[in-house]
């Protein structure tokens, strides 16, 4: 038995002991060939280069001193015993080679920007404090000897941020762009223009910020995604937009910037009316708005816009300019007399034509500028020509980007059901799921190659792959941004960097929770932890970890465990599963969602039969849906202060607990902003339950309870508002 306990403990510990510093790399590198013997990090260390990579040189030293108690030298010339960053001739671009042996570390590049990504791997080979704020102070630390060759399978490997409906300032900003160098990504598609917000100063037309960068009860844009009835907004002076575009270029990512046309334009068209259709003709767009699309045969508009874009193109050295080009809804086009003028005289075949008469007309303006365009999926949806150097984002669908491609142009991949990171990461979780529910796996999992139709040449037109976060949801809770993107962002940054061949996603996971995770905390990003998976047998709940090292807390009472809630170490016996919640923690503020057994009822629902009143339009059928729970009703106009919303129960009902919510299940959007709930008991009584808070209250009544209602003290914040039956709980 001795013998046998020793072979047992010899191989839980094997992982430990074949650990290098270099076995946790994140993106995966293209070649790792490991080598004898330890480079020491000790006093005396120094890191050379020339001056033309003085910028990356400054960069590595500025992480370096978060570990060491001791200086480092910065030198131009190599010596022994220090880290030398070297160009060289005849490596690709962006490639490099990391060699560390016992005398010294070398990073190799042909480039400043494959200097850069050496860097970011010794950094990943160093403890995850190089990326804190904390001084480690050590006076030694030993790398494994090894060779890394690598480089990227994509050029072109981003990540979009919607800024316009939910404003991120600019310290956000460059947080974000270091954690995109970090995993080597090296684009920064910035979409400062849509319907909810004009976020960058244009000095031609203050007003553009003065009033189009705000929302509220007394602006031009109306309260949107739950930001509140005050005014709400923000946006970028042209010496911040430079200060973040220098920042970015010194961790080698260019910034692409989107102003969304000739839909997604309500910031503009409220700031400046005379730019839309001379029509007035109701219609909502695919995000709810109204009032949002640009007439294309005002001639005027071309001259706005072109002043637009001359500023634009003047603080973005990027070649391109994003111009949208997605959802725009032809509803004003349809019914404008000089759209339709201008349909018959070019002899355009309807509305998608006239988009790319637009399309063309706004190409011409960025190429007279020396720039190049950019645009969503749908300007390529017609057999519209343009220039062969223009990109195309595809988002809709696999099938969009197979169009892309047999249409011949340059094409980046940001496929919704893949790249999208607004979507939720499980069904119990904030987020949208229009496109499915987008777990860490499933980015992973994207090929961009499946795209591709035709002859292996069409490879050279994918160009990369993008991940997009818009912003309608990420208003609350605190640093949703950050849950969303990561660590999900890490694997579409694998995807953009690493072979395919390298590619596999149980060591991608182990590699997060061995080693990357401590980065990403000592990063300060705030990501999303996995919860435990969790069933009952009958007996006992049975829990496991989403890895074997995490660290699993659980509460008896129904309630969210938190930091002091005692730790899971195995099965747990029981006959009140129901009244179990666990969690995932990791470090000292992170955890997962709250989660019981999945395999029963967590709760015990009731559902009693009802009718549903309200002093507002519903339909009998939203009334009827809305008497039972899981049914849902639709507001046909936006909500006032004093409308009610009444469930009145056949007989008294005797319960726990009640919940009121409301939202779109999709998404949670078109919830009702602000209400309070009030109940009726047996005996007469009316009690306030409370305030909904972000649409939803929960409460458990002081008796039996005869009715509940919904009492709006002001509108909500959408064309409709959303509600739900009660959930009601024996």
């Amino acid at each position: 038995m001795k013998k046998i306990f020793l072979a047992m403990l010899a191989i839980a510990a094997a992982p430990v002991l074949l650990a290098r510093t270099y076995s946790n790399l994140v993106p995966q590198p293209l070649k790792v060939t490991p080598a004898e013997g330890v480079f020491v990090m000790e006093k005396g260390l120094s890191i050379s280069a020339s001056d033309a990579i003085e910028s990356e040189q400054a960069y590595l030293l500025r992480h370096l001193e978060n570990v060491f108690a001791f200086d480092i030298d910065l030198r131009d010339v190599p010596v022994y015993n220090g880290i030398s960053l070297k160009i060289v001739d005849g490596m690709a671009a962006e490639a490099y080679r990391l060699s560390v042996s016992s005398s010294q570390v070398v990073i190799e590049a042909s480039d400043a920007a494959g200097i850069f990504y050496g860097v970011q791997t010794l950094l990943q080979m160093m403890p995850p404090a190089v990326y804190g704020q904390t001084d480690m102070e050590l006076t030694r630390y030993e790398l494994d000897a090894v060779v890394v060759e690598d480089a990227p399978r994509y050029g072109y490997r981003g990540t979009m941020l919607d800024v316009s409906r939910t404003f991120y300032d600019v310290d956000h900003v460059l947080r974000l762009i270091d954690w995109m160098a970090y995993h080597k990504l090296n684009r920064f598609h910035w979409h400062l223009a849509d319907d909810n917000g004009w976020r960058i100063e244009i000095r031609k037309y203050p007003q553009l910020t003065e009033k189009g960068a705000w929302r509220g009860d007394d602006e031009v844009s109306p309260a949107a995604y739950g930001q509140g009835h005050d005014r709400y907004g923000g946006y970028y002076t042209q010496k911040e937009i430079r200060e973040v575009v220098k920042y970015a270029a010194e961790r080698h990512i260019e910034i692409i910037p989107e102003i969304d046309l000739p839909g997604h334009s309500r910031s503009l068209v409220g700031v400046f009316p005379e730019m839309a259709c001379p029509v007035d003709v109701p219609y909502i767009s695919a995000n709810g708005e109204t009032d949002n699309v640009l007439c294309v045969a005002r001639m005027e508009n071309y001259k706005i816009l072109t002043n637009i874009f001359k500023e634009i193109a003047a603080l973005f050295p990027s070649e391109y300019i994003h111009i949208g080009g997605d959802e725009v809804d032809h509803t004003s086009w349809n019914n404008c007399p000089h759209c339709q003028a201008l349909i018959k005289k070019y002899g355009l075949d309807g509305p998608q034509e006239l988009h790319s008469w637009f399309v063309y007309e706004v190409e011409d303006i960025i190429h007279k500028l020396g720039k190049k365009m950019a645009g969503w999926d749908e300007i390529v949806i017609s057999d519209a020509r343009y220039d062969s150097s223009s990109m195309v984002y595809a988002w809709r669908s696999v099938k969009s980007g197979r169009m892309s491609v047999d249409k011949g142009y340059r094409t980046v991949v940001q496929i919704g059901e893949y790249c999208y990171l607004d979507m939720k990461q499980s069904p119990a979780e904030r987020g949208h799921s229009w496109a499915g529910i987008v777990p860490l796996s499933k980015t992973y999992s994207l090929e961009p190659d499946e795209i591709l139709v035709g002859a292996p040449a069409d490879s050279a037109l994918i160009v990369g792959v993008q991940a997009g976060l818009w912003a309608e949801l990420l208003a609350w809770p605190p640093r949703l941004m950050e849950y969303q993107l990561f660590p999900r962002l890490c694997a579409l940054a694998e995807v953009g960097w690493s072979s395919k061949d390298a590619r596999n996603f149980g060591d991608f996971e182990q590699r997060l929770y061995a080693e990357h995770f401590s980065r990403l905390y000592n990063m300060g990003i705030a990501f999303r932890v996995a919860p435990p998976e969790v069933t009952f047998d009958g007996q006992e709940l049975q829990v496991r970890p989403p890895h074997p090292s995490a660290v699993v807390r659980y509460t008896m009472d129904g309630s969210a465990p938190v930091a002091s809630s005692p730790v899971c170490r195995g099965a747990i016996v029981t006959d009140n599963p129901e009244a179990f919640r666990f969690a995932t923690f990791f470090g000292d503020g992170l955890s997962s969602i709250a989660v019981g057994a999945s395999n029963i009822d967590l709760y015990h629902y009731i559902e009693p039969e009802m009718t549903v009143e309200s002093n507002f339009p519903l339909s009998e059928n939203n009334l009827k849906a809305l008497a039972r729970r899981g049914g849902v009703g639709y507001s046909q106009r936006v909500l006032q202060e004093g409308d009610v919303l009444t469930y009145t129960m056949t007989a008294p009902v005797e319960c726990s607990r009640i919940t009121v919510t409301s939202g779109a299940p999709s998404s949670g959007m078109f919830y009702v902003t602000d209400a309070y709930v009030e109940y009726v008991t047996a005996d007469g009584q009316t009690v306030n339950a409370g305030e909904l808070y972000h649409g939803t209250l929960s409460f458990e009544p002081c008796g039996p309870v005869t009715q509940v209602r919904v009492v709006m003290t002001d509108s909500n914040d959408g064309y409709t508002a959303v509600l739900h039956g009660l959930s009601i709980e024996k």
